[in-house]
């Protein structure tokens, strides 16, 4: 739980499950190998050498017989964890064997494959085959999963969140956009929470009933997945989502807008799309927004030689569609390469997240009118003795 996070869009963070099934941003180790192996022969190397899986599974079965103790987390397998930590020593050898320009397509490969922010912190922080720079094995850091790949449940996170303070109507003046609004609690930055329904009972007592709890009712809850199918089949289990959650899916291009089609399906009173990153162009005309209150967009951050451009055109085009559609719009980033008539610009913020530094017509950082609404007399779910209580008291009163 972070009850402070440098994410534009929300006050804190919590991960009641923390890994994930896997997505476009960490995708299977097939899927990884494949653009290895389409790499190497578009760098020239020839279709019936450009084998990637032989070699990652040589360099694991060397890397595994040098740890002393194994655990049940070290995997003697090609995964895509174990493809992340291994990279270096498959470059060397492909720079080896097959020269400059394979190396570099293959690292180019496996840099635009895993991509997600939240596995990179589990590949730097959980287990690993190679040890740290000094020889002595690597212990993972408490409170992550013990691979991306390992989905685990964390009990009392959700509950501890829902006791934090109450925000409403204080001023944030460092982030100026979010003041005045209930405390914004985005679920699941580290992981896919519905990445199993095997998981519906732990999130059912450890997710919804928090939620629902009196302290939990002061808050709104950010709820995002990659499966809203998943999410739908949740909520219609429980008669639909508690009224101070916001269900939301992830796109991040045109492959991926299927899933604003299951979202819709989400018994939620409010739904929000988090369009990050944004790697290919959408089309106004194909973004079907019926049912969204929110859209989110932002540029791909990471290293700059594996980034992917962001022209600020396809974020223009988007923020007047919402426009024109009355949904909320959210500039979160221009992230790490944004380009405008075809330059790339050069921010100081390397995600490029630090609004002062855009074009004044850029900076559009707005919330659902329902969000405002919420806990405000125009909104019923909000019990009304609270209401009552909360417009009686003092804003001292209700920080404690």
């Amino acid at each position: 739980m972070s009850n402070k996070t440098k994410i534009q869009w929300c006050h804190s963070t919590v991960n009641p499950i923390m890994g994930c099934g896997g997505c476009e941003l960490f995708p299977s180790r097939n899927a990884v190998l494949h653009a290895i192996d389409n790499a190497l022969v578009e760098a020239g190397v020839p279709k019936r050498v450009a084998r990637s899986k032989p070699l990652f599974k040589e360099l694991v079965s060397r890397a595994y017989s040098k740890i002393k103790s194994p655990t049940r987390h070290h995997k003697q397998g090609v995964t895509t964890t174990n493809i992340w930590h291994l990279r270096k020593e498959f470059i060397n050898v492909i720079l080896a064997r097959h020269g400059v320009a394979a190396a570099e397509a293959v690292e180019l490969a496996i840099g635009r494959s895993i991509t997600c922010y939240a596995a990179k912190l589990h590949l730097n922080k959980g287990y690993s085959l190679l040890p740290k720079s000094d020889g002595t094995p690597r212990q993972p850091k408490a409170g992550y999963a013990p691979t991306f790949e390992e989905i685990t449940s964390y009990e009392g996170r959700v509950w501890k969140t829902a006791a934090t303070p109450d925000l409403l109507g204080t001023e944030d003046p460092e982030r100026p956009w979010i003041s005045g609004l209930p405390r914004l609690v985005f679920v699941s930055d580290m992981g896919d929470a519905l990445s199993r329904k095997s998981d519906f009972p732990f999130l059912k007592r450890e997710v919804i009933a928090p939620i629902q709890s009196e302290e939990g009712l002061r808050h709104l809850w950010l709820w995002l997945t990659k499966r809203p199918a998943r999410m739908a089949e949740l909520a219609d289990e429980i008669g639909g989502f508690p009224e101070n959650v916001c269900a939301m899916t992830t796109v991040t291009g045109p492959d991926t807008l299927y899933r604003i089609d299951e979202l819709r399906t989400v018994n939620a009173k409010v739904r929000g799309l988090s369009i990050e990153p944004l790697w290919e162009r959408i089309p106004p005309k194909k973004l079907n927004l019926k049912g969204i209150d929110w859209v989110i967009v932002g540029g791909e951050s990471g290293a700059l030689k594996t980034v992917r451009p962001f022209p600020i055109e396809w974020a223009e085009e988007l923020r007047d569609h919402c426009a024109n559609q009355g949904v909320a719009f959210f500039l979160k980033q221009l992230g790490r390469k944004p380009t405008q008539e075809g330059e790339t610009l050069k921010l100081k913020d390397t995600h490029g997240g630090d609004w002062d530094e855009w074009d004044p017509a850029l900076r559009v950082r707005d919330f659902p009118r329902y969000f405002h609404d919420y806990r405000s007399q125009k909104h019923p779910a909000y019990p009304r003795d609270r209401r009552v209580r909360e417009k009686t008291s003092t804003p001292e009163s209700r920080m404690r």
